[in-house]
C-alpha cells in the first residue's frame, strides 16, 4: 500500500466513523484535516473531498461570518448587510470585509437523543436490575430520560391460557396509552423506546396485533431473551410507521426460551434463532443466559456510552452492524404439533390443579 492510499484509507475511516455515529456531520475543511492529522491546505485532501462532493456523500455549504463577533450571518442577506445584526459592528466604518468560510456536512442521519423509555420486564421479576437500570439511565446517559418498568404483577400457571395474555396485554397497553399522554403533557415525544424481557416480548407483540392499539406508535425496540416467534411480522409494523426500529438480543446459553413453543402458547424462540424478518437486527452474545442481559456489570456495560444498547438508542442504523449481528440461517418452523399439543395438554391438567393456589399467590403478592 503506497502512503498516498493510506491517507486515503485513513480518511475514509474517519467519514465512516462520523456516518456511523451520526456525529460530527458538519464541519469544516480544517477541523477535519486536524482529526486525522492532515493540512487542510493538502491538494489530495481537498480532491478527496471534491469527489465527495460530486458523488453526493457530501455537501459544501458556503457560509458568511462577521469578522469581529464570528457570528454566522443570515443567508441570503449577506450582499445588502452593512453591519452585523449581532454584534452591530458597522462594517465600512471598521475597515472590515464579511469572511466567508466553507462547512462540508456528510449525506448521513443525525444521532438521536434517549427521551424516554418503557421497560417490560419478565415472569415474576423482582431482580435489582429495575432499580440499577434507572440509575444508568438517569447517570450515565447524557440526558434526562425517564424509566417506566411496567410490573404487570405475577403470572405463574395462568401463562398457559392464551385469553390471560391476552389481558394482560390490554392492561399493559392501557398503561403505555396513560404514559404516552403523560408524556406529550410533558413535552416529550409520543413514541417511547422500549425494552422487554422474555414474557414482556410475548405481551409487547400482542399489543403491536391487537386493534384496540393501533393508536400507540414507538420508538426504538430491544427484545431481550424473546419469546416471540423468530416469523413475526415486524417488517409491517416497521413499514407503517408504528415501530421505529427493532434489536432481538440473543443469548448463546439461553435455555429457556428453546422450551418457551412447548409450554406457552403463541411462543416461539425467537430470542434463540433470531427474527427472520429482514427489518429488523439479531445480535448474539454466546456467553449470555436468559436474564444475564440484566446482570448488573452486564447492564452497565450495554447501556453505556458505547454500549451496544445505547449505540442502538442514539446511533443512525444505516451503518451499524455490531459485533455479534447474524442473520438466521434457516427459515424456522415450529415443532411438531402434537408434541406440542401433549405437553400442553399435561400442562393444562396441572393447571386445573394449581391454578386455584396460583389466584390466591396473587391476591397475596400481587
Amino acid at each position: 500500500m503506497t502512503p498516498f492510499e493510506a491517507q486515503e484509507r485513513r480518511w475514509e475511516a474517519e467519514i465512516n466513523r462520523r456516518m456511523g455515529q451520526g456525529d460530527g456531520l458538519e464541519f469544516t475543511l480544517a477541523h477535519f484535516a486536524k482529526s486525522v492529522g492532515a493540512d487542510a491546505n493538502d491538494p489530495a485532501l481537498i480532491s478527496f473531498f471534491n469527489n465527495l462532493v460530486r458523488s453526493t456523500a457530501a455537501r459544501r455549504i458556503e457560509a458568511c461570518r462577521c469578522p469581529l463577533c464570528a457570528s454566522v450571518l443570515p443567508a441570503n442577506t449577506v450582499e445588502t448587510l452593512a453591519s452585523c445584526p449581532y454584534c452591530q459592528a458597522d462594517f465600512q466604518q471598521e475597515g472590515v470585509e464579511i469572511t466567508v468560510e466553507y462547512f462540508y456536512r456528510l449525506e448521513g442521519a443525525n444521532s438521536r437523543d434517549i427521551r424516554w423509555v418503557i421497560v417490560i420486564h419478565g415472569m415474576n421479576s423482582r431482580a435489582p436490575w429495575q432499580e440499577e437500570f434507572s440509575w444508568q439511565i438517569a447517570n450515565r446517559l447524557r440526558y434526562s430520560a425517564p424509566v417506566l418498568i411496567y410490573k404487570y404483577g405475577w403470572a405463574t400457571i395462568d401463562v398457559l391460557i392464551t385469553p390471560l395474555h391476552r389481558r394482560l396485554a390490554r392492561r399493559l397497553g392501557d398503561r403505555i396509552r396513560i404514559a404516552i399522554k403523560q408524556a406529550t403533557g410533558s413535552e416529550r415525544p409520543s413514541k417511547p423506546d422500549i425494552i422487554a424481557h422474555s414474557f414482556g416480548t410475548r405481551l409487547f407483540s400482542l399489543i403491536l396485533e391487537d386493534p384496540d392499539f393501533q393508536d400507540l406508535e414507538f420508538g426504538r425496540v430491544i427484545t431481550a431473551g424473546s419469546i416471540v416467534r423468530p416469523d413475526f411480522d415486524w417488517s409491517s409494523h416497521i413499514e407503517s410507521g408504528r415501530v421505529e426500529a427493532v434489536m432481538n438480543h440473543v443469548g448463546g446459553k439461553d435455555s429457556a426460551v428453546p422450551l418457551a413453543q412447548y409450554t406457552i402458547p403463541g411462543a416461539g424462540p425467537g430470542g434463540k434463532v433470531g427474527y427472520a424478518s429482514m427489518s429488523t437486527l439479531n445480535v448474539s452474545n454466546p456467553q449470555f443466559g436468559h436474564s444475564d442481559f440484566f446482570v448488573p456489570q452486564n447492564l452497565r456495560t450495554q447501556i453505556a456510552e458505547g454500549g451496544l444498547w445505547y449505540d442502538f438508542l442514539t446511533r443512525p442504523l444505516a451503518h451499524f452492524r455490531p459485533h455479534g449481528a447474524f442473520v438466521p440461517a434457516l427459515k424456522w418452523q415450529p415443532a411438531c404439533w402434537p408434541v406440542r399439543a401433549l405437553i400442553r395438554t399435561l400442562l393444562y391438567v396441572v393447571f386445573c390443579v394449581a391454578g386455584p393456589l396460583s389466584w390466591l399467590r396473587r391476591k397475596i403478592d400481587p
